[in-house]
């Protein structure tokens, strides 16, 4: 046998071996750990739950608060059932349920969606988040104009509260990103 040939076949040998352990050691030892991570853009905040759960979702929060007192006043969360994103609004019992709630953009007229529920926390409105009511968040955040969520008090007069659009377009491309590795085997291989 040529010693020439026998060093290449060793040489080919520890290359595979060492392209092995690099594939199988490079998420014990170079990959950050998958946890669950909250990330806040401005005023807006993401959760995600562990990349390896791949039915599970981000979720995009804002708490509406009081100018004054600081208190809740209401709830916006963004995330996903199966592929599609909702908007979930809730707000406080002291409310009529009969026109639900209102999102106003600027001085135009609110488009009103119908209360689902109520439970504990208080009344809940789920909007389907599709590509209108998403253009609308993207398009007042780029635009620097007012949205408020419109809802009736008990007395019957309508209250607007103005919720803030800052960090939003950071915020869901980071969603967005999060949920596109979640579902791509290629990135939960590389992970």
């Amino acid at each position: 046998m040529n010693s020439n040939a026998v060093r290449g076949g060793i040489a080919a040998l520890l290359l595979i071996v060492g392209l092995l352990v690099g594939w199988f050691g490079h998420k014990g030892l170079m990959s950050p750990p998958d946890l669950a991570t909250i990330s806040v853009y401005d005023d807006w905040r993401l959760a995600c739950p562990q990349l390896s759960q791949k039915d599970g979702s981000c979720e995009i929060q804002q708490d509406v608060l009081d100018a004054k007192t600081h208190t809740e006043l209401a709830r916006l969360s963004i995330f996903n059932v199966k592929a599609d994103k909702n908007l979930l609004i809730t707000v406080p019992f002291n409310v009529l349920l009969e026109p639900g709630v209102g999102i106003k953009i600027g001085d135009g007229k609110p488009t009103f969606y119908p209360f689902e529920s109520c439970n504990g926390v208080g009344c809940m409105v789920r909007v389907a988040f599709k590509d209108d009511i998403a253009k609308t968040f993207k398009d007042a955040a780029a635009g620097n104009k007012q949205i408020q969520l419109v809802i009736a008090g008990l007395d019957g007069k309508f209250v607007g509260l103005p919720f803030s659009l800052k960090g939003y377009q950071g915020g869901i491309a980071a969603f967005d990103s999060n949920d596109s590795k979640r579902h791509s085997w290629w990135s939960r291989l590389w992970s």
